[in-house]
């Protein structure tokens, strides 16, 4: 098991030496780069121009696939085979950002709000997390913080305390129930004749615009660490979005944002791609549905440790155009039963607005 401190501490002093040593540094390590999430990340952090390909690789029982070497990938952008030039198994920091649906069922939430706890102890001392609650809106309810403890206190307040029941029937009008039984229309309604009572409102909810508000805040975090959102929701989207799919998923992979989805309530049933699959499979996350509590609690656990522990692939791409392009990427390895998991591409170009 690695020391995830020790390497971080090791990664400081790598960046703050090469600060230091200025451009002679940077011919240097162009020259002789050595297999390390460490050097990945200071080639990120000093802006040279590589694409970064997070991969996750899973076996038929959904577990990660650990021993692939360089050799066993083969990567390509727009069909054109691409040299990789730097390959890392090293975990990488996280920024994340905890988007949790508020809007789910009684039961939805009393799972939810029973295992959330299990996320704060989820991340490393060297990750930053913040907390998003959504329904119509996003909501803030933590800023970027690596102090568990902080994650621990705010998760709380993420979903409402349940609240009592409301009383069948209705009181008051043509509808009510006296003394004398209750009435339509001024006449008496028998045993056998149902009473209608009002359907709850439905939230609604606004996935696209939820996403998007998380993109915007990762966008901002420093480069060099995994920029990630785990989200827990139904998957339930309504109309009323500022933002659509489109837009929303070309930010997310602009920032090199991944989407990791845990799916609650009617996401467990869903048949085909769902809009949480669909930001799941365009950034290179995944999306699992735990079919109870204790599967719930299990899955959060393993997004997170999916979303650390990836295969980085990184290359030189060719020369950027004069406009903004969509430039498509796709994975493969050199192992048959597994299952990869890597953004669909990225922009090359001109950066978002």
């Amino acid at each position: 098991m690695r020391n995830p401190v020790h390497r971080s501490d090791r990664w400081r002093l790598t960046l703050a030496g090469a600060a230091l040593a200025g451009a002679a540094s940077l011919a240097l390590f162009a020259q002789s780069p050595a297999d390390s999430g460490e050097e990945v990340r200071y080639h990120l952090r000093t802006r040279i121009d590589l694409v970064v390909v997070p991969v996750t690789v899973k076996d038929g029982r959904g577990e990660l696939v650990t021993d692939l070497k360089r050799e066993d990938f083969q990567l390509t952008e727009n069909n054109v085979a691409q040299p990789i030039r730097y390959f890392s198994v090293d975990p990488f920091p996280l920024s994340a950002v905890v988007l949790v649906d508020e809007a789910l069922s009684a039961s939805g939430q009393r799972a939810v709000r029973q295992v959330l706890p299990v996320l704060a102890g989820a991340f490393s001392p060297q990750d930053e997390v913040a907390l998003f609650a959504f329904d119509t809106y996003p909501r803030q309810e933590l800023e970027f913080t690596q102090e568990a403890d902080q994650l621990r206190q705010a998760l709380p307040r993420v979903l409402k305390e349940e609240t009592p029941a409301a009383p069948v029937g209705l009181t008051g009008g043509p509808m009510s129930s006296g003394s004398t039984g209750p009435r339509i229309n001024q006449a008496p309604v028998g045993p056998g004749v149902p009473i209608l009572t009002p359907k709850p409102a439905t939230p609604q909810k606004c996935l696209h615009d939820a996403l998007f508000a998380a993109g915007m805040v990762l966008r901002q975090r420093e480069r060099g660490r995994r920029r990630v959102v785990f989200i827990v929701s139904d998957g339930l989207n309504s109309r009323l979005n500022v933002h659509n799919f489109e837009e929303t998923r070309d930010l997310l992979l602009a920032e090199g944002v991944s989407v990791y989805a845990v799916g609650v309530d009617n996401a467990r049933f869903a048949l085909g791609t769902t809009g949480l699959s669909d930001y799941a499979g365009a950034t290179g996350g995944d999306v699992l549905t735990p079919k109870d509590t204790e599967a719930l609690a299990a899955a959060l656990a393993r997004v997170t440790e999916q979303a650390r522990y990836q295969y980085t692939l990184a290359y030189v791409p060719p020369r950027a155009p004069a406009a903004r392009e969509f430039r498509r990427i796709q994975v493969r390895v050199r192992r048959s039963g597994v299952k990869l998991l890597a953004p669909e591409g990225y922009f090359a170009g001109l950066p978002l607005d």
